[in-house]
């Protein structure tokens, strides 16, 4: 993969999470004008950084560097497309609608007593 393609992914990663570059230098305890500067091409992106930006956008690392293949499917969740498929929608879901899909889950599950508590 080549900068360029990069640098789109960690653009994409923070509009779909709902971020503003902002908000992600403060997290990063960056500038704002080095978010820009990284999300352009001019500056590069440490393996320290990248983790932190993998989680702060809630996306494995693997997804920054891939090309558009597809993933391996290693986490237990892609053993079930539907399941797969709501958690992919939560991930891109704006930010402030994650906490509230998870609250109405969890209810969903402990009401109908499908899970203990």
């Amino acid at each position: 993969m080549d900068r360029e393609k990069f640098c789109e992914r960690l653009r994409q990663a923070r509009l779909e999470s709902g971020l503003k570059q902002e908000s992600v230098a403060k997290f990063m305890n960056l500038p704002i004008s080095a978010i820009s500067i990284i999300e352009s091409g001019a500056r590069k992106v440490d393996v320290f950084e990248l983790l932190k930006l993998a989680e702060l956008y809630n996306k494995p690392v693997e997804w920054f560097l891939n090309e558009g293949k597809k993933h391996q499917k290693r986490r237990w969740y892609d053993k079930d497309p539907l399941v797969a498929e709501a958690i992919a929608l939560m991930q891109i879901a704006p930010v402030k609608y994650k906490k509230s899909t998870a609250h109405a889950i969890i209810g969903f599950l402990k009401k109908g007593s499908l899970v203990k508590e």
